[in-house]
């Protein structure tokens, strides 16, 4: 599994002494059976399934900036941020805007409102720069990644029908510099 190190100081001068790229996920609580439905598919078929746990993506990754205005934004939006509750019942095939492949993503039918909402506020203030408005937002989970894009639509439709329910109950900061990925600090909601 993802080589994370525990919380604390000595994770983040590790952080700022190598190069890494930052981005901030919350890690799904679900059922097991939904957890090695999900990981099992992964195992497969997602290269990254090895560096991270089934996750939603809500901060891009981006180049280090100074860890501790990072932290302290992502603190302030996670303290003001309810526990989200989200249901994954639809897939889709997406072509990758970052390499030439085609993704297979779990898509929330619940809770897509608020994991969108809790995205645009880590993008304000001190993030706001990071923005990545080249790579449209969709609340996703990744649980393929295919060269071929037959290969991932023929993926879409065999995985259907399925309906997870499950929360996100907080957000982490990870450094990743390519091969492992590091747990900077986490963030609960309230």
């Amino acid at each position: 599994m993802a080589k994370l190190k525990e919380l604390g100081q000595s994770a983040v001068e590790e952080a700022r002494r190598r190069e890494n790229v930052l981005v901030i996920v919350s890690r799904l609580e679900i059922g097991p059976a939904d957890r090695k439905w999900i990981e099992g598919i992964r195992r497969d078929h997602d290269p990254q399934r090895a560096i991270i746990d089934a996750h939603f993506t809500h901060v891009f990754p981006f180049a280090s900036s100074p860890i501790a205005e990072v932290i302290s934004h992502a603190a302030a939006i996670a303290a003001s941020t309810d526990v989200v509750s989200f249901q994954l019942s639809k897939v889709a095939a997406v072509r990758d805007s970052t390499a030439p492949r085609t993704l297979v993503f779990l898509l929330p039918t619940e809770g897509e409102l608020e994991i969108r909402r809790l995205h645009d506020r880590l993008y304000s203030g001190f993030l706001a720069p990071m923005l990545r408005a080249d790579i449209p937002f969709v609340p996703h989970v990744t649980v393929a990644a295919f060269d071929r894009n037959d290969e991932a639509e023929r993926m879409a439709n065999d995985l259907q029908p399925f309906n997870i329910s499950g929360k996100l109950t907080a957000m982490d900061l990870l450094a990743f510099d390519g091969t492992t990925v590091t747990e900077l600090h986490r963030f609960q909601f309230r």
